[in-house]
């Protein structure tokens, strides 16, 4: 089975084709530039300006993994016409490949759809973006709600909670494991702003739901959390990449948001109809990115 996957350069899209070649998928990805793997079939291009190519590219795959996109919530605040044109449009367009080349569908959505709150979030919930960011993630799913009810192409929303890993750099505001792990390995304060809680989710665990989806083509709609269920504070988060990396780091809470905005996922849909459960538990999960981070210093 040949898959295409769009956006295979970022962190969750390196770990997504790795996952789908150790199960024996054929993968091709869609990327403005070279993948890093050397067994995998590689269509340039941008899901944006290029969509004969994008088209072309979904030809001969039997579902089609939409990773590509921008997730930095700041940045989305200060260029909301460009999240829009990347994060929804570029969404339509590769539901529009997957149509022409009878494929299902799985769109990398977000936390960010949801209200910040402290009760888990399900996948029922009102949704209630707080950036443009989210906004457009919301309107990439209402594609593929359309390209399902108006199409008969197969989709599946994945909302994904605090992805981190090997591969993840920090990126303005976003990615605090990221910042947090960096800062505690170079010995520099750890800045905590917020007393509310994440879902910190390995991106191993992501991958793997991806394929569970892949495997478990349904026609219709679908919508699916995949975090790990457990929220965990940023102070925590500090103290153990502190601990983790055995820095002198100081801890500084500077905080801007108060407890109780949390977002924390309700997998048991996800357990119930795909069989996913998370695997990685958080410390080892950190354990791993802080070898990398210092492997690739």
């Amino acid at each position: 089975m040949r898959v295409l996957v769009t956006g295979a350069s970022g962190l969750i899209g390196r770990h997504a084709v790795a996952e789908l070649l150790e199960h024996g998928y054929q993968a091709r990805t869609f990327q403005r530039s070279a993948p890093a793997q050397h067994d995998v079939e590689y269509v340039k291009g941008d899901v944006c300006a290029d969509i004969a190519a994008l088209c072309r590219a979904a030809q001969g795959c039997e579902a089609v993994v939409h990773l590509a996109g921008r997730g930095d919530v700041g940045e989305s605040r200060r260029d909301p016409v460009g999240y829009a044109q990347l994060n929804a449009t570029g969404a339509l367009n590769a539901l529009e490949a997957a149509r022409h080349a009878k494929a299902g569908f799985v769109l990398a959505s977000t936390q960010r759809v949801y209200r910040l709150r402290p009760e888990p979030c399900r996948e029922d919930a009102a949704l209630q973006p707080d950036s443009p960011y989210g906004y457009a993630k919301w309107v990439a799913e209402l594609w593929c709600r359309m390209a399902s009810e108006q199409f008969g192409v197969p989709t599946t929303v994945l909302r994904f909670f605090s992805v981190y890993g090997p591969g993840q750099q920090a990126n303005g505001g976003s990615g605090v494991v990221s910042i947090f792990g960096l800062a505690a390995l170079a010995g520099e304060p750890l800045v905590v702003q917020s007393a509310g809680r994440r879902d910190f989710t390995d991106a191993r665990d992501v991958a793997r739901a991806l394929r569970l989806v892949v495997e478990r083509s349904q026609p219709g709609h679908h919508v699916y959390n995949i975090a790990t269920g457990h929220g965990t504070t940023f102070r925590q988060l500090a103290e153990m990449l502190v601990d983790i990396a055995g820095s002198p780091s100081s801890i500084e809470e500077r905080l801007k948001e108060p407890a109780g905005r949390d977002l924390i996922a309700d997998i048991d849909k996800a357990r119930t109809q795909l069989g996913y459960e998370p695997c990685v538990d958080l410390r080892t999960g950190l354990e791993r990115y802080v070898a990398w981070l210092r492997s690739s210093a």
